[in-house]
């Protein structure tokens, strides 16, 4: 009995340890697309270097409408890909946190009730760095979706629309008063459908801890 309870217990740990990897996976990639993002829009403003002659300047206009296309594109794509990460990915991210904050709790009354051993010592601090750590990972890199996501809109301001001139200029200022104001607006996830994760959320889950086991106790 104790060996088949063993290896249920290793198939549940197996699906949540891969479930928190691959939303720790995504995270990663939706904060490095939008730092991606921004040395792209940061990058474009290189197509007007060295431009001297008309006609070359007007090729460069053009190219450099076609580009910013290609980068609001992109940046469409990467906040879809976050609201899809939001539906996803937030289910997990509410049971991790509310694990976190059970075992905090759980571990806080046996360090009260328990006697004073080393080894009851290092099984409360094994433990509890274990799911610090896990829901550290999960909670600071989408924090960086945040962060990053903010950077966006003034590394498209930082383009180069400046050298565009006359009818190309207008339109190009159209173009970056829209994507401007798209990415402006504030890209977070969420736990819960009202906890935004964030840096300062990852504190006072901690705060909240002690709180719950301050009334409990």
């Amino acid at each position: 009995m104790r060996f088949i309870i063993y290896i249920i217990w290793w198939i549940f740990m197996i699906r949540v340890t891969a479930a928190i990897t691959v939303i720790i996976m995504i995270t990663i990639s939706l904060s490095h697309q939008y730092k991606n993002l921004q040395s792209y829009f940061y990058s474009l403003n290189e197509i007007f270097q060295d431009s001297c002659d008309e006609n070359d300047l007007t090729e460069k206009e053009d190219k450099y409408v076609e580009a910013l296309k290609v980068g609001i594109k992109l940046h469409s794509d990467t906040l879809w890909c976050t609201k899809q990460c939001q539906v996803t990915c937030s289910s997990v991210i509410s049971g991790q946190i509310l694990i976190t904050v059970s075992v905090l709790c759980l571990l806080m009354l046996q360090m009260v009730n328990s006697e004073r051993t080393l080894t009851n010592v290092l099984t409360i601090i094994t433990t509890s760095s274990a799911v610090l750590t896990s829901s550290g990972f999960v909670m600071w890199n989408a924090g960086d979706i945040t962060i990053e996501a903010a950077l966006v809109p003034t590394a498209m301001f930082s383009s180069g629309w400046q050298h565009c001139r006359g009818s190309t200029s207008e339109r190009v200022r159209k173009l970056l008063f829209v994507a401007m104001t798209q990415g402006q607006k504030h890209i977070f996830l969420r736990s819960f459908g009202v906890v935004e994760i964030s840096y300062t959320s990852y504190v006072s889950i901690m705060k909240s801890s002690y709180s719950a086991f301050s009334f409990l106790y």
